[in-house]
């Protein structure tokens, strides 16, 4: 029964001997990694680590900073709206500057996600009015709207007027309350015929949804405008009234409904719109004035920068009414970036979202884990049984004995073979053995 018990032991090593090489293969297929982003819900309006979008909810002070009185007349915007309003003009690409998004978003991990962010805004439109332009021959000028905007046939390049009056609402339909309105004619040279453009800036509501933040880079995001185009919100130059904006759907700091729209009302008051009238409007500093070629010398007569701009525009684009609608986009972008970073805000000042790192995942599969533990089991019992079984024995690997004793004569070995350390001792104690060369090879006898 012993020599059938170490039969049994040595064929249960080699069978954990077999089983260990699938244990690489189970180990593989019992853990999976993923690898994504993860929300982090603690983090949740965390001043510190938290993600939150200002919200522009009003535009109301630091009109008279630049004033003489209190006096509704000769106010002027601040210097910072009008640095980003003048980067709105020169800034003609058709995306968002990531770094105007970068200076107002709070976003610690640069992985952020906005459900909503209303805000009050400036939006724009604008249309080509090409076709209304009349070609006054007898007289050698071009004329729009009647003679609202006239430019000389022959030495004309650039024709530009911006009031407060609303536009003809079948060429800009939709506008909510004004801050200007401005017809241009432009053309690259005295040789092609002047293109016609209506644009009106106004204010209105954002909403931008699903605002997408990755890498600090906010690239996805649903924009939705709201304004009121009602005769009752239509505004004049120099009203003593505030404008006010109340949008159909609120949304609170958590990004949620709320039946309350008046918490959402946008206030503008009636000295910072004509501060910004008076911007867009002036001679110097708007977008009125005129662009005319010297017939004597071939030179330009500029009347500003603005002027100077358009005429470039004309003169490198293909679609200068496409060209001029981009500027305006990007004014109002760039003035709603500004109301939402210097305007003390009321109300719903922020609106909160969720952040998100990058981060690998582990999913284990526990049935895959049975067969390895299993294994891991077995050889602890099995290396148990064989310290057990060779406990008090002689580790005969360290003697060359078995293998002296494998080439002796028949007649040198003892009648029973030994098969343990002390016997093989014993019987080489009583021998005495030498090498024999005969025809069976060489033999100890």
């Amino acid at each position: 029964m012993a020599e059938l018990g170490y039969r049994f032991l040595g064929a249960f090593g080699a069978i954990l001997t077999i089983l260990t090489l699938a244990f690489h293969t189970l180990i593989q297929n019992a853990i999976s990694t993923r690898s994504g982003m993860l929300e982090i819900d603690g983090f949740y309006g965390d001043p510190i680590y938290g993600a939150s979008y200002p919200q522009g909810n009003n535009y109301t002070t630091m009109y008279n900073k630049y004033s003489t009185s209190e006096t509704l007349g000769d106010q002027g915007p601040t210097l910072d709206m009008v640095a980003d309003i003048t980067y709105g003009m020169y800034y003609t690409m058709m995306y968002n500057d990531t770094q105007t998004q970068l200076s107002i978003a709070n976003c610690l991990y640069g992985n952020c996600t906005w459900s909503h962010i209303q805000t009050l805004g400036v939006c724009s439109n604008c249309a080509d009015i090409t076709s209304k332009i009349y070609s006054d021959d007898y007289n050698g000028i071009y004329t729009l709207y009647g003679n609202t905007v006239v430019m000389d046939q022959k030495a004309g390049l650039v024709t530009s007027l911006a009031d407060t009056f609303y536009p003809d609402s079948s060429v800009l339909p939709g506008v909510g309350p004004l801050i200007a309105h401005v017809t241009t004619m432009a053309r690259a040279d005295t040789s092609v015929y002047p293109t016609g453009i209506d644009c009106a800036l106004y204010w209105c509501v954002v909403d931008a949804s699903n605002v997408t933040m990755t890498n600090w880079d906010i690239a996805d995001a649903v924009y939705t405008n709201w304004t009121d185009s009602s005769n009752s919100a239509h505004t004049t130059y120099g009203q003593e009234t505030d404008i006010q904006l109340t949008p159909p759907t609120c949304y609170d700091k958590d990004a949620q409904p709320i039946s309350d729209t008046t918490e959402c009302t946008k206030t503008i008051s009636s000295r910072s719109q004509i501060a910004l009238q008076n911007f867009f409007t002036g001679d110097k500093t708007g977008f009125t004035g005129t662009a005319t070629q010297n017939l004597t010398t071939g030179g330009w007569n500029i009347g500003s920068e603005v002027m100077q701009l358009i005429y470039t525009i004309a003169s490198g684009s293909d679609d200068l009414a496409t060209s001029m609608g981009i500027i305006m986009n990007n004014i109002g972008l760039l003035m709603t970036s500004n109301i939402r970073q210097t305007q003390p805000q009321d109300g719903f000042s922020k609106s909160l979202g969720e952040v998100r790192i990058w981060t690998t995942l582990y999913h284990i599969r526990w049935g895959y884990m049975v067969l390895p533990t299993l294994l891991v089991v077995a050889s602890i019992l099995l290396l148990i049984a064989t310290i057990t079984k060779s406990w008090g024995h002689e580790k005969w690997k360290s003697s060359v004995l078995p293998l002296l004793f494998h080439p002796l004569a028949d007649e040198v070995r003892p009648g029973v073979a030994p098969h343990k350390m002390s016997e093989l001792k014993a019987v080489a104690e009583n021998r005495k053995v030498r090498l024999h060369r005969g025809h069976l090879g060489s033999q100890f006898v």
